[in-house]
Formats: C-alpha cells, sequence, structure tokens
C-alpha cells in the first residue's frame, strides 16, 4: 500500500474524529471568501468618492486582520491535530515506518484535510456571498442593490491566503516527525507534565503580575495626553499582566484552594480542582491568549457603535442647516436679503443669523479673516435660541444657565472632531482673563459643520466685556423645505452675493461624506462575531484535545468506584471553569479598553460594553454545551 494509499485511508476514517478541526477550517475559509467577494465585486462600486475610498481600505484592513487571525488559528488547530496524531505516528514507525514515510503520510493526509476545507469553505463562501452582502449592507444602511455576481480574482485571492498558511503548517509538522525520536513519539501521550510547586518566587511572580497588570489599567484611566502613541504602552502591560495572571495568579489561587480541606474535599471538587490546576499551569499560554482574543472580541463591537455614533453625530451636524455662510462683514450675511434670494426657488423652514466674536493670539499674524483664529465665543441666549430654532430643545436642559454663571463657560467641540488624544482642558484664557469650562467637549448640533471650529459659550454680560476685545463673525444658517433641488438656490446666493469675507457652505452636499462610516460599524459587528466564535472555538478545540489525554484517567477513576454522575459533574466544572477564568479576566480588561475608547471618542460606551458581555456570554454558554457533550462522549468511548 501506497503513502497515498495510506493518507488517503487515515483522511477517510478520521474526518469524524476530527470534525471539529475540518468544521473551523471551513468557517475561516467561508469568513475569507466573503469579504475577497464583497471586495472585488460590483456591490460598493456604486459608492463614489471618498466613501468607495474609505470603503476598500476598510475591507483591505479587514482582510489582512482575517489573515492574521487566520494564521494563529491554523497554527492551534494543526498542533492540537498534530498532538493527538502523534501516538499513532510512533506506533507507525515501530511498525517498521522511516520517519521521513511518516511525514509523507501526514503531510498528505493534512493536505487533504486542507484541499477539502478549502474547496467546501469556497463553496459555500459563494452560495452565502449575497447573504452576507445583504447583511452587510443593511447594517450599513447603503441604498444600494447587491450584486449578484463574484469574482474568479476573489476565490483566487481567498484560496492562496488560507492554502499558503495551512501549506506553512503542514509542511511544519512534516518537518517535526522527520527530526522526531521513535520511542519519544510512541510515549508522548503517557508523558506527564509535573506541576510545578507553588512556592516563594511563584508567589512574587503573582504580586509582580498583578502591579502589572494593574498598572496598565491606571495607565488606560488616564489616557489623554496629546500623544496616541501613549496607548500603545498601555495595551502591551495589560498583555504581559494577562500573561502573568495565568502563569502565576491563577495557580496561586489554586494552590491556596487545595490547601484548604473544606473546598478540596467537597463533592468532586478533588478531581475537579486538582485537573483544572495541572491544565492551566501546563497551558497557562493558551488561556492567556484566549483571554486577550475575547477582550479583543468585546473591544470590536465596542469600536463598532462608536464608529456608529460617529456616523450619527456627523450626519446629525451636516444636516442641521442646508446653506451655511459665514463673514467677517456683516452686510454680506444680511438675512433679509438671503432669505429673499433663497424664496426664488425654495422655501426656508426655519433659519438662524448669531454674532460670534474671535479673540486673537497675540502671538499670531493678525489677519482680519479665520486662517489664525484662536478662540471662539458667543453669547449663551444666541445659543438657546439657536437650539429652540434648529430642534435641539432637549439639548438645552443639558446645558442650563447655571453653566455659564459668572467665568463658568461652556466648551461646544469642533462638530467634525471625531475624538480626541489632547488633555481635557479645565480653563481657558479669553482676553487676559481665566473662565472655568463648566462644561466641556459638548457637540449639541449648533452651527453645524458650516463653521468648522470649537466655540465657548459665555453668559451675555461676560460676551459683552469681551467683544470689543476680537473682531466679529457673522453666521447664517437655513433649512429648506426642498434640499433635492437646492442647487438652482446656490447658484442664485453664489451669483447675487459677494462673499469676499467669508464663504458659503452647500450642507446638503456634505451629508454624505461619512457614509462609510456606517459600513465600517457593519463590518466590525460582523468581526465580533468572527471573534468570538475563533475564540470558542479555541476553547472547544482545548478541551476537546485535553478529553483525549483524560480519558485513561477518567477510566481508572470509574474502575476504583467513581459513580457517572460524580465524573459528569466534575466534567462539568472543568468546562465551566475552562470557559470562566479567560472570560472573566477578558471581562476586567476589556471595561478599561472600552472605556479607554470612549474616553478618546469623547462619549460613554459602558451600556455597548454590558451588551458586547452579555452576547459572548451566550456564545459561550453554547459552546460550553457542545463541549460537556463531546466531553462526556470521549471519555465513555471504549
Amino acid at each position: 500500500m501506497g503513502v497515498l494509499s495510506i493518507a488517503y485511508n487515515n483522511f477517510k476514517s478520521n474526518i469524524r474524529t476530527y470534525m471539529a478541526f475540518f468544521i473551523s477550517m471551513v468557517f475561516s475559509v467561508i469568513v475569507l471568501t466573503n469579504f475577497e467577494i464583497l471586495k472585488y465585486g460590483k456591490t460598493i462600486k456604486v459608492l463614489e468618492g471618498q466613501n468607495r475610498e474609505f470603503t476598500e481600505a476598510m475591507l483591505i484592513s479587514v482582510i489582512i486582520v482575517l489573515a492574521v487571525f487566520l494564521f494563529f488559528f491554523i497554527w492551534y488547530a494543526t498542533n492540537v491535530f498534530f498532538k493527538n496524531r502523534v501516538k499513532e505516528i510512533g506506533i507507525l514507525s515501530f511498525m517498521g515506518l522511516d520517519l521521513y514515510t511518516i511525514g509523507k503520510i501526514y503531510f498528505v493526509e493534512n493536505i487533504l484535510m486542507g484541499i477539502s476545507s478549502c474547496i467546501t469553505g469556497l463553496l459555500i463562501g459563494v452560495i452565502s456571498s449575497r447573504f452576507f452582502q445583504v447583511i452587510i449592507i443593511k447594517l450599513s444602511g447603503f441604498e444600494i442593490d447587491v450584486s449578484n455576481d463574484f469574482s474568479m480574482k476573489a476565490i483566487i485571492s481567498a484560496s492562496m491566503i488560507f492554502i499558503s498558511i495551512y501549506l506553512i503548517m503542514t509542511v511544519k509538522g512534516f518537518i517535526t516527525i522527520c527530526r522526531s525520536n521513535v520511542i519519544n513519539l510512541i510515549n508522548a501521550s503517557k508523558r506527564q507534565e509535573k506541576i510545578p510547586k507553588v512556592g516563594v518566587g511563584l508567589y512574587l511572580l503573582a504580586i509582580m503580575s498583578i502591579i502589572i497588570i494593574g498598572y496598565g489599567y491606571y495607565l488606560s484611566m488616564d489616557i489623554r495626553s496629546g500623544n496616541i502613541m501613549d496607548v500603545i504602552p498601555a495595551i502591551l502591560i495589560i498583555i504581559l499582566g494577562t500573561y502573568g495572571l495565568f502563569k502565576s495568579v491563577i495557580p496561586v489561587v489554586f494552590n491556596i484552594l487545595m490547601k484548604n480541606k473544606k473546598i478540596l474535599f467537597n463533592g468532586e471538587n478533588i478531581i475537579a480542582i486538582n485537573n483544572i490546576n495541572y491544565r492551566l499551569n501546563k497551558n497557562y499560554k493558551t488561556y492567556a491568549m484566549i483571554s486577550i482574543v475575547i477582550t479583543t472580541t468585546i473591544s470590536t463591537l465596542g469600536a463598532a457603535v462608536a464608529m456608529k455614533v460617529i456616523q450619527e453625530n456627523a450626519q446629525e451636524q451636516r444636516n442641521v442647516y442646508t446653506i451655511s455662510i459665514v463673514s467677517s462683514n456683516k452686510d454680506e450675511v444680511n438675512k433679509v436679503n438671503i432669505e429673499d434670494i433663497i424664496k426664488e426657488t425654495n422655501k426656508v423652514n426655519y433659519s438662524i443669523n448669531p454674532e460670534l466674536t474671535v479673540i486673537e493670539d497675540k502671538n499670531k499674524n493678525n489677519d482680519k479673516y479665520m486662517v489664525d483664529i484662536d478662540h471662539v465665543i458667543m453669547k449663551y441666549s444666541d445659543l438657546v435660541n439657536i437650539l429652540k430654532v434648529n430642534g435641539q430643545q432637549e439639548s438645552i436642559k443639558d446645558l442650563e444657565p447655571k453653566l455659564v454663571e459668572g467665568k463658568n463657560i461652556i466648551e461646544l467641540k469642533h462638530p467634525q472632531t471625531i475624538g480626541s488624544i489632547m488633555p481635557k482642558e479645565l480653563e481657558v484664557e479669553l482676553g487676559e482673563e481665566k473662565y472655568n469650562i463648566s462644561k466641556g467637549e459638548v457637540k449639541t448640533p449648533a452651527l453645524g459643520t458650516g463653521f468648522s471650529h470649537s466655540i465657548n459659550i459665555l453668559n451675555d454680560k461676560e460676551y459683552e466685556k469681551l467683544r470689543n476685545k476680537g473682531h466679529q463673525l457673522y453666521f447664517y444658517g437655513a433649512k429648506v423645505s426642498n434640499e433635492e433641488n437646492s442647487q438652482a438656490m446656490f447658484n442664485n446666493i453664489e451669483k447675487e452675493l459677494n462673499i469676499d469675507d467669508g464663504y458659503i457652505k452647500d450642507g446638503y452636499k456634505a451629508q454624505d461624506e461619512s457614509q462609510w462610516m456606517k459600513f465600517a460599524y457593519a463590518v466590525l459587528v460582523f468581526l465580533f462575531i468572527v471573534f468570538v466564535m475563533v475564540a470558542g472555538s479555541i476553547i472547544y478545540m482545548k478541551i476537546y484535545s485535553d478529553a483525549y489525554e483524560d480519558k485513561d484517567k477518567y477510566d481508572i477513576l470509574m474502575k476504583i468506584g467513581a459513580t457517572e454522575k460524580e465524573i459528569n459533574k466534575t466534567i462539568v466544572k472543568e468546562v465551566v471553569l475552562f470557559y470562566s477564568l479567560p472570560t472573566i479576566s477578558a471581562a476586567i480588561s476589556s471595561y478599561f479598553a472600552i472605556r479607554l475608547a470612549g474616553d478618546l471618542l469623547m462619549r460613554s460606551l459602558f451600556e455597548i460594553y454590558l451588551l458586547s458581555l452579555v452576547i459572548c456570554l451566550l456564545i459561550f454558554i453554547v459552546f460550553g454545551v457542545i463541549s460537556i457533550n463531546k466531553f462526556k462522549k470521549i471519555i465513555r468511548t471504549r
């Protein structure tokens, strides 16, 4: 019987045994294929300008992220696959086959698994591509038709990425077999690693790990420093602390539990605690990695919703006025004249015409126009009137008069601000006087994107005191009833108004500028689901591998009198803890990650954190039930 025949027979006989591995590979290819089809298809080609550019850039970034995750996932899956076959490989060697021939059998068998996974994944990916695109487009809120076609480039690209990664891992396995020792292979499944003694060194490492991860959390609490690169050390410190947590802190906790006889000898705890302690000591890197993946997963949904909120805020700012006019010449922004022109082709729903004062930095070039603006101020009474007119009455409740009493001011953030890394300001100097910022980073639409600068709101008395210390700007904003046909209105205004000291802005055309963020939201939501499935699959495969390794132990326990009920309880406790420990660690880390993101985006994301955590828990409960049933089935197999 030749190498190909043996490999093919092994592949057929083992396909059921390694179904989890096969399904994981297929799922990876399906996801990759769908994104490649979306990238190369005609669906997003109908988008124009920056929306198309940003959407295509987002897809490329997502495919790169998926490829990286796929690399590590296949690396882990093939290691599990190889570990469960190592005894069989040793027996083949003992029967007379040289390691090179066994390596070829393993290589061919693995290639058959990879090719079948790839073909199955590509077929399902192509079939499901339209459904996938419909979901993405619906989540995005784009009003575009989903294309039925797919490009061969997408199929080739997805298959090349998968096969390349899979081939690297298969070659790695082949080289490992060729360099192995026959006796070691035969005894590999019987070899037991000793649990390291919990001494003073491990206690010191545990204390250091807690300090490190605590310091990382502390850094994430106050990340606004003006330098976005300050985020990176906080992330790296938390990752290092997470590895330390599973390497030392959890083993120390379990060591304390094992010394507590009331806990240790309570029911089946002696079996469960010892087994979990052994597994965690042996595989702490795996569980730390799973914790990091889950943290990334929860943070991904937070980022997705944040993108949606940013887009909605940007859209709201752009929708405030159809037309905006700004000038330092009051005669150029005459409300009566402008509305007479508008009425020729359209109807004004509402309009505003406030005065602003610009207080410039004396160290800058003192031009009369806005190039070197330092501070812009506006009266509180004008702000209240604007919010009443443009439909933001609810915002007035949050911006109550006491916030501008005396030397207190409200800071309206730049309308197109996505986020900020700058330290939060507590006060500002205006006209050589200092004012306290009682409420900062407010994003309430006031002048919309027609005036792209932050505005400080003062009480009317303080405004009048500062008015002569700067120069005035005049703003006109109007919302018209028929925005779709507003081009004639703009043409008339540009023709009849001579704006020499300012500008006219088309708010209607600007409304579609940030549509790509909707697509980013949809893609990140999908990635969240993918990452949860990957994290769950890794834990499942780890438990699956451990079950085969523990089969002999449970056989002995049943022979010496352990009941099936006791064994089942032990399995449940083990599986629950294997899912719970990395999830709890990730829940704590992701809280600080979400809080950090919210701080940078100037918005609370706590509700999103809770939502993503609940979704993760629900999916892991499903994985946990499947894992328990699989574990029981494996140890009962004779």
